[in-house]
């Protein structure tokens, strides 16, 4: 495919068929046959230099984006296809796995070779490739703007997906490298942000007439089972922001009283960094209240939400086992439980089996600082909020068989369920459970069991560290010096 001259005519008028219509390629050399949404974005990206794609979930996107960057790579001599995203994972374990799988059945298999962050021509591999590029939303402004910087080629064709992630700065070099006729731009994701670069190619009265614009609704999808926007619909509600994120396709409402944005805590999905040797892994557990509530066992290690165990009408008893168990499993370091109500029995049960480092956690005592926050519970939540908006989480991405979200987005999501409002001295009052249900939101238990993490995470080596604290005396636990009622004033 290097040299023309050696491709019989019959090759050459395919590949001339197949780069005039994308739809033909992925009929003829994929054999797979789109949707009518993905035939849309086909034509799109062919008639197109710049398509910006905002849509639900479970349309077929990045299966879409697979088969446009394999169109590209084949039809056009020595070309060039960088795909970007927010996370390493979803350039790896989605769109390359997802682009390798349909290579894989395609009439081309044998000519290209995937490796670990790169798909390349065989015959020319330094000169003819797709390769991954990912920002860190952890990096500074000036290195996020390194990452599509230098990009240069007659065939050049960059993929930006789940572009609401992707930082703004990654965009600056981005106009500068659609210098020539062959060269393309797609823009597709989620829109979790109501500002920025993505947003303002679908909705600034400018920007947006340089771009061709598609908007998919999960609804309208035939890949779409009707169970899944049932489901959002159930445990979020029609007016919120998840669900006109994640169904609709629409931004978030730009007046809405969310304590913390979709967009933020869908960025510390799938993070990757390492965890300092010394930090404990500790249990954060969250006990439910009413009948339909789910007990949450969440562990954690420094700033690594590991996958948690939930509980669905478990008495006292049986749910201090499991998590008597789980800590013995996991040689956790400590145990932070939510002590009110049905969580006190919990915990007695547990100090009687001498569980170390067990500590209960009244979320309705005074906060650290009452001009700010509320209560404890305010205080914790707007601990998490930080976190998410600096994406300095890392929340598991695995999905559990039969379930419609992953661990980490069911995580997110819960998190952007609570709204907030002020109290008279201008601190946080967050959403309260019993709120929640009245709206007809399920109440946020991953999200409560995470907040229950945070009572220690500024301080979590010395408080759990084995050969340094003190255990509980005489049915009491010890007061670490910063509070009234044994209660942990971690940096807050």
């Amino acid at each position: 495919m290097t040299d023309t001259t050696n491709i019989n005519k019959g090759v050459l008028d395919t590949l001339s068929n197949w780069k005039r219509s994308p739809l033909a390629f992925v009929t003829e050399c994929i054999k797979v046959t789109p949707t009518a949404q993905q035939i849309q974005l086909l034509q799109s990206v062919n008639e197109n230099k710049r398509t910006t794609v905002r849509s639900g979930h479970g349309i077929g996107k990045d299966a879409c984006a697979s088969w446009l960057a394999l169109w590209f790579l084949v039809t056009r001599p020595y070309a060039e296809v960088v795909v970007t995203a927010p996370t390493n994972r979803q350039l790896r374990d989605i769109f390359l796995a997802e682009l390798s799988m349909w290579l894989r059945q395609s009439l081309v298999a044998d000519e290209f070779k995937v490796m670990r962050d790169s798909v390349v021509h065989k015959e020319a591999p330094k000169e003819w490739w797709l390769k991954l590029i990912s920002p860190s939303v952890r990096a500074t402004k000036e290195e996020q703007a390194e990452t599509l910087a230098g990009l240069h080629d007659k065939h050049l064709f960059i993929i930006i997906d789940e572009a609401s992630g992707v930082p703004d700065p990654t965009y600056i070099p981005l106009e500068g490298a659609l210098t020539q006729e062959d060269n393309k731009v797609l823009l597709i994701g989620n829109m979790t942000k109501n500002s920025g670069y993505f947003y303002d190619t679908h909705f600034h009265s400018e920007i947006k007439k340089l771009w061709s614009k598609l908007h998919f609704d999960s609804r309208e999808s035939t890949n779409v089972d009707p169970s899944m926007p049932a489901y959002f619909e159930a445990k979020y509600g029609l007016d919120s922001n998840v669900y006109r994120i994640r169904v609709e396709g629409n931004p978030p409402l730009q007046d809405d009283d969310t304590l913390i944005p979709l967009w933020s805590a869908q960025q510390c999905i799938g993070q990757e960094f390492e965890v300092a040797e010394d930090e404990p892994l500790y249990l954060g557990v969250d006990v439910a209240r009413y009948g339909n509530d789910a007990s949450i066992i969440l562990p954690r290690r420094g700033l690594k939400i590991y996958p948690w165990e939930t509980f669905n009408k478990l008495n006292t008893i049986d749910l201090g086992g499991h998590v008597l168990q789980t800590h013995q499993e996991l040689d956790a370091s400590g145990v932070g439980i939510d002590s009110i109500g049905v969580g006190a029995g919990v915990a007695d049960w547990l100090e009687k089996r001498n569980l170390q480092n067990l500590y209960q956690v009244n979320v309705t005592m005074s906060s650290s600082d009452v001009a700010k926050f509320h209560r404890l519970r305010d205080e914790l939540w707007c601990r998490v909020r930080d976190n998410c908006l600096l994406g300095k989480y890392s929340f598991p991405d695995i999905k559990v068989a039969g379930e419609t979200e992953s661990l980490g987005q069911r995580l997110a999501s819960e998190l952007a369920t609570v709204r907030y409002t002020f109290n008279a001295h201008g601190g946080y009052v967050i959403e309260s459970k019993k709120d929640l249900k009245a709206r007809g939101i399920d109440s946020p238990n991953i999200a409560d069991s995470l907040c229950i993490t945070e009572y220690f995470s500024n301080d979590s080596t010395r408080v759990f560290a084995k050969e340094k604290v003190d255990h509980y005396e005489t049915g009491k636990y010890k007061n670490y010096g910063m509070g009234n009622e044994g209660t942990l004033w971690m940096g807050m």
